[in-house]
């Protein structure tokens, strides 16, 4: 069974969202007010997905949907009445998988959330990935600027200073972009440019 946690924010639907979810065979952990801490309840109840009902979502749970976003791998979804499109893009923004404006019956509540679950893994994996490959352009571009300081400290060409950034990294078991940046910050101590 598929268990939701509920925020209600402002005079929503929550009693009818509620009585729907019943109906859908979802069950519904815990039902918070707007102004908790969101990333908090998130962890402490485990939800599948977390549920906001709101006539017109809030500021600040926009604000607190993003930052549960960053720590939380569960998916948001929030039933509304606005269909205003800045309000969706805020929303989206903030890391609502999915923004569902009216009523919602029984019958659509499961196929919603299970797109919204897939929805919410598509999108950790990108943020993964954007992470990883900014990740990786950072340690290039440490990399090439501590070759640059091996070059001109030790006199050695392009080919030998790689060598020597693998080497160490190597030795100490630590990923070259690493090994690259203790370079520069060991330059910059001493007085070097880095």
């Amino acid at each position: 069974m598929l268990k939701v946690m509920l925020l209600n924010d402002g005079d929503g639907r929550a009693a009818s969202l509620r009585e729907t979810l019943a109906r859908a065979g979802v069950q519904v952990v815990a039902e918070r007010a707007a102004g908790m801490d969101l990333a908090e309840a998130i962890t402490q109840l485990a939800p599948d997905v977390v549920l906001i009902d709101a006539e017109a979502p809030a500021r600040d749970t926009l604000e607190d949907i993003c930052v549960a976003s960053e720590f939380s791998a569960r998916p948001v979804v929030m039933f509304t009445g606005d269909e205003d499109r800045a309000t969706i893009r805020a929303a989206l923004r903030a890391g609502v998988a999915a923004y569902v404006v009216g009523e919602v019956p029984p019958e659509r509540i499961m196929p919603l959330l299970t797109v919204a679950i897939e929805r919410g893994a598509v999108e950790r994996a990108r943020r993964e990935e954007l992470l990883m490959a900014r990740q990786r352009l950072a340690d290039r571009q440490a990399v090439e600027k501590a070759k640059g300081v091996l070059m001109q400290l030790r006199g050695v060409p392009e080919s030998e200073a790689h060598r020597l950034l693998r080497e160490r990294a190597m030795k100490s078991q630590r990923r070259l972009g690493d090994v690259a940046r203790e370079v520069l910050d060991m330059a910059q101590l001493l007085g070097g440019k880095a």
